[in-house]
């Protein structure tokens, strides 16, 4: 087994790694802050409520940047020939997944223990207490005063020197039993990951050299800033927020593997930024939990682990909540498929795939505008307000499912017909849900004037209406010789 990565194919593999990994903190974080309580008729006092909604956009925060981690990640591999990868395990799976670095893949509430697990993610490795490789148990949670000294700057060890102590360490754990069977980079954390990643580009560069390993068109990544194709219009990733750069050598390579690691564990970052890094906010979030007696009340009902199917990778299933309520499970069908159309969407930007500028410019506009924000946001918030179950209480969440690898259509004079053809699909679905009647009058703060629908079937047919519209514009715009125009 390999300790340090020696070859492009160890290098591409972590990165895959990597990615995979960013794909699925951002699916668990982004679930957590879609269950939280945000209305008055929620059953929490004014303030409350407000302390809540603070919580929920600090977690959409953190799951934002690791979306910049994902892409940063995929920018990476890009660079050196790797080709990106969307793909990754449906949630839940056992706590082994990925070796004895015990990183618990799960869809769940935010609850206290649910921070806990997040907290115990983005911790620096000096505050993890180490756990021996043969235990089956879960990590202990992060020793909450340790944590809280260490994101004001209060502990006795520098963050410089914990950095120092990690590069000079030896890794103790392995990857996931997948990359482990061919390669088994060793780490002890996500922290220590990305510095084996480090160091095994700073390695390669010296071997092949910069030019060699750096072999990847420019124009297949996706960044922001002065160096980019977009730089000065809308479609600049910067205007989104997401601060993510572009890798063509050694230097750019360092940069983007260090600011996932300041941005996550805050190790080598300034005092005054320590607030704003993931382990310091979810250790916030869960101070303000026990302080306020939230740890519990914060969160609406969400059943773990919510699907349409036990799909067939879940592991242990018994952990999986199967959605009964036929009206909901047509909701979760939509916001899987719009899910899956998104990323599809993103592989093709990423893709070698002719495109020209224009063509670059309008499929980021349908895919970071339209879907992740007018679509699967809404649709996600709304299914944790949607009953799970036809017998018995707890609401759905969205299950980020996915039915297998998520690939490109192989026939490149096809693309646009094919595209046009799943959001035909999803046009047709959010017609089939807002024409199932209004079953929600009776949840919580859904009445509204007398004779009119529900509050949560009016969004749906507003999502119906910009989905339409969506579809048309697709129709108008990216013209194909042969192209369906009913599903």
């Amino acid at each position: 087994m390999a300790d340090e990565i020696k070859s492009r194919a160890e290098l591409i593999d972590a990165l895959r790694l990597a990615s995979e990994l960013e794909h699925g903190l951002m699916a668990q974080y982004l679930f957590a802050a879609y269950s939280l309580k945000r209305y008055d008729y929620e059953g929490l006092p004014p303030e409350q409520v407000e302390r809540v909604r603070r919580w929920a956009s600090l977690i959409t925060l953190v799951a934002r940047q690791e979306m910049e981690h994902l892409g940063l990640a995929l920018n990476l591999l890009s660079a050196i020939g790797g080709t990106p990868s969307f793909s990754r395990p449906n949630m839940p799976q056992r706590l082994d997944y990925y070796g004895a670095v015990k990183i618990k893949l799960a869809l769940t509430r935010c609850d206290e223990e649910t921070i806990k697990r997040f907290q115990r993610f983005e911790a620096p490795d000096d505050l993890a207490e180490p756990e021996p490789p043969e235990s089956k148990d879960p990590p202990k949670p992060i020793d909450q005063k340790k944590a809280h000294a260490w994101c004001t700057n209060l502990m006795g060890v520098g963050r410089a020197e914990v950095a120092a102590a990690l590069e000079a360490g030896p890794g103790l754990l392995t990857a996931a039993p997948h990359i482990d069977i061919l390669y088994g980079i060793p780490y002890q954390s996500v922290q220590e990951l990305y510095q084996k990643i480090t160091s095994g580009f700073e390695h390669l560069s010296n071997e092949l050299g910069e030019r060699n390993l750096f072999i990847g068109k420019p124009e297949n990544q996706l960044f922001g800033g002065p160096s980019s194709p977009q730089h000065g219009t809308m479609n600049d990733l910067n205007q989104y927020g997401l601060d993510i750069i572009g890798v063509t050598d050694l230097a750019s390579a360092k940069q983007a593997t260090r600011m996932i690691v300041e941005q996550g564990e805050g190790v080598r970052v300034p005092p005054s930024y320590l607030p704003n890094t993931h382990f310091c906010i979810f250790t916030r979030i869960r101070g303000e939990m026990e302080e306020y007696g939230l740890g519990e009340s914060g969160a609406r009902p969400v059943v773990p682990n919510p699907m349409t199917v036990l799909q067939p990778d879940v592991s242990p299933d018994d952990e999986v909540s199967v959605i009964t309520n036929a009206h909901t499970r047509e909701v979760a069908q939509l916001f899987n498929e719009s899910y899956e159309v998104m990323l599809l969407l993103l592989l093709y930007l990423y893709s070698d795939q002719v495109k020209t500028k224009a063509q670059t410019d309008a499929l980021m506009d349908a895919a970071f505008f339209p879907f992740m924000t007018m679509f699967l946001r809404p649709l996600a918030e709304i299914l944790t307000e949607l009953p799970a179950f036809k017998d018995k209480p707890g609401n759905a969440g969205p299950g980020f499912e996915l039915s297998g690898d998520v690939i490109l259509f192989p026939d490149l004079d096809e693309t646009w017909t094919l595209f046009q053809e799943r959001i035909d699909s999803l046009v047709a679905g959010y017609q089939r849900v807002v024409s199932m009647g209004d079953p929600w009058l009776d949840l919580p703060g859904q009445r509204t004037e007398q004779g009119k629908p529900s509050q949560i079937w009016q969004r749906l047919d507003y999502l119906r209406q910009s989905m339409e519209r969506l579809g048309a514009d697709w129709q108008a715009n990216w013209l194909n010789i042969g192209r369906t125009t009913e599903v």
